[in-house]
C-alpha cells in the first residue's frame, strides 16, 4: 500500500503539528528511462545519447562502495530495489515516520553543459517530480518540490519559475551555484529574480557535485581531487555568492528577494557577515547602493541550512551559534538519502534551547508558507518536544 492509499484510509485522516521541516532532501528517479518519459520527444537523444553531462560521476563520490551507491546511504536503498531517494512511499517511512519529519523539500541535483539543454534537463526534472513525488504520492501533502532552473539561462528559467508559479507544492526555485564565473549579485540573474520576488519564491542554491569536472568549481589552486576537498571547500563558493549578493545590490533591486544557501553549513556566516560590516564601514564612498550594513542584509534576506553540521556536542559549541545569533537565519536539514545525512534527533541538541523551534520549523514554514499541521502517516508518533533531552546532556 501507498503512502497515499495509506493517507487515504479513514483512520489516517488525524492531523498532527509540523514539529519539523526538512529543507534538504534529495529524490532520483527509479530510472533514467522513468525520467526521458518526461523528456520533450525532441530531446530525448540530444541529452542523453550517452548518457553525457547528465548520469553522475560515482568516482568522484570516493564514498564506501561509492560506484554503486553515489554517496547515499546503504539503508534507503528500497527494498524493491533500485537507489536511494527513488521510492517516495519508502522514503516517507524512513524520514516521515522513522525521523519524525513533518515536512520535507525536495531538491533534484541535475545538470547540464549547455544553456538550452541544461533548462530542457531541468523542466524534465520539474515535470518528473511534480507528477511523481507531489501528486501521485504526496496524498498527505508532505513533500514540497523545487521549480529546478537553469543558472546560465535567466531568462528560460524566468519562464520556467512562471510555469510552475501558483502550484499547491512547488515551495521555492534551484539553481546550481557553478555559474561559470558570474556572482549571484550580478544583474545577469535580474530576469529569474523579478519573477522569484513577485511569485513570492525563494531563490535555493544547491550544488550540483555528480557532473563531470567542468561544472565543479575550480578553486586558485586547481580541480579539487576528491570528494572531501570537494565538500569541504563548499562554503568558499556561497561566501563569494553571498558577499556579491550584498555588494552588488541584488537586495536592493529585489527588495522582495529571498536566498537560501543548502548543504554549505553556516558556521562561517559570521565571520564574513561581519567582514563585510568592516569593509562598508571603512569604504562607504565606494559603496553608494549598499544603505545599511551588509549583515543586516543578510539577516533579512538569507537562510542558511544545517547540514552538515559539525560533530561538536559541547556547551562551548552552542555558545558560539548562540553568539553568532541567527536563530532567525538556520533551516533545519537532513541530507537524506545521502550517508552525510544529520537526523532531527542528532541535530536538535546541538542548538542553543531558545533557537531550537525556529530552527527545526519556524523559520522554514514562514519562508515557504507552510502549514501548522499535516496528515499523519500510519506508526506515526509526535516527535518529542523542543528543549528536552537526557538528564545529564550539555545545555
Amino acid at each position: 500500500m501507498t503512502t497515499a492509499e495509506q493517507a487515504d484510509a479513514g483512520t489516517q485522516q488525524r492531523e498532527i503539528a509540523v514539529t519539523i521541516v526538512d529543507t534538504d532532501v534529495h529524490p532520483l528517479p527509479v530510472s533514467v528511462d522513468a525520467l526521458k518519459s518526461y523528456a520533450p520527444a525532441a530531446w530525448v537523444d540530444k541529452i542523453w545519447p550517452t548518457g553525457n553531462a547528465v548520469t553522475p560521476v560515482p568516482h568522484f563520490y570516493d564514498t564506501p562502495d561509492s560506484y554503486k551507491t553515489m554517496s547515499l546511504r546503504l539503508d534507503a536503498a528500497p527494498p524493491g530495489g533500485g537507489f536511494a531517494g527513488s521510492d517516495p512511499d519508502f522514503a516517507a517511512k524512513q524520514l516521515l515516520v522513522d525521523a519524525g519529519v513533518s515536512i520535507a523539500s525536495l531538491e533534484p541535483m541535475c545538470d547540464a553543459q549547455l544553456p538550452q539543454a541544461e533548462q530542457v534537463l531541468k523542466s524534465t526534472y520539474n515535470d518528473w517530480l511534480a507528477d511523481v513525488w507531489l501528486d501521485q504520492h504526496n496524498a498527505h501533502g508532505r513533500w514540497r518540490g523545487s521549480v529546478s532552473v537553469s543558472a546560465q539561462a535567466p531568462e528560460l528559467a524566468a519562464r520556467e519559475v512562471e510555469r510552475w508559479a501558483g502550484h499547491p507544492y512547488m515551495c521555492q526555485i534551484l539553481m546550481t551555484p557553478q555559474t561559470r564565473g558570474i556572482p549571484f549579485g550580478s544583474p545577469h540573474f535580474d530576469p529569474l529574480y523579478e519573477t522569484a520576488a513577485r511569485n513570492g519564491l525563494p531563490v535555493a542554491t544547491h550544488l550540483m557535485g555528480q557532473t563531470p569536472f567542468e561544472l565543479i568549481p575550480l578553486y586558485p589552486v586547481g580541480n579539487p581531487a576528491h570528494w572531501h576537498d570537494f565538500f569541504a571547500s563548499w562554503p568558499l563558493l556561497y561566501v563569494s555568492h553571498l558577499m556579491s549578493l550584498v555588494f552588488d545590490g541584488a537586495f536592493d533591486r529585489h527588495p522582495d528577494l529571498r536566498v537560501v544557501f543548502i548543504e554549505g553549513g553556516f558556521t562561517w556566516a559570521m565571520p564574513v557577515m561581519s567582514r563585510m560590516d568592516r569593509m562598508w564601514q571603512a569604504r562607504r564612498d565606494d559603496l553608494p547602493h549598499v544603505r545599511r550594513a551588509p549583515s543586516e542584509y543578510v539577516r533579512e534576506h538569507v537562510r542558511f541550512t544545517t547540514q552538515p553540521l559539525e560533530d561538536a556536542d559541547t556547551v562551548e559549541f552552542r555558545q558560539y551559534l548562540g553568539m553568532m545569533d541567527l536563530g532567525d537565519n538556520l533551516m533545519f536539514s537532513t541530507d537524506y538519502p545521502h550517508w552525510s545525512y544529520d537526523s532531527p534527533a542528532y541535530a536538535i541538541k546541538r542548538f542553543p534551547r531558545d533557537q531550537r523551534e525556529r530552527i527545526m520549523r519556524g523559520n522554514a514554514t514562514a519562508l515557504y508558507g507552510l502549514p501548522s499541521t499535516v496528515k499523519a502517516l500510519p506508526g506515526e508518533r509526535l516527535g518529542a518536544a523542543y528543549g528536552t533531552e537526557p538528564e545529564g546532556e550539555p545545555t
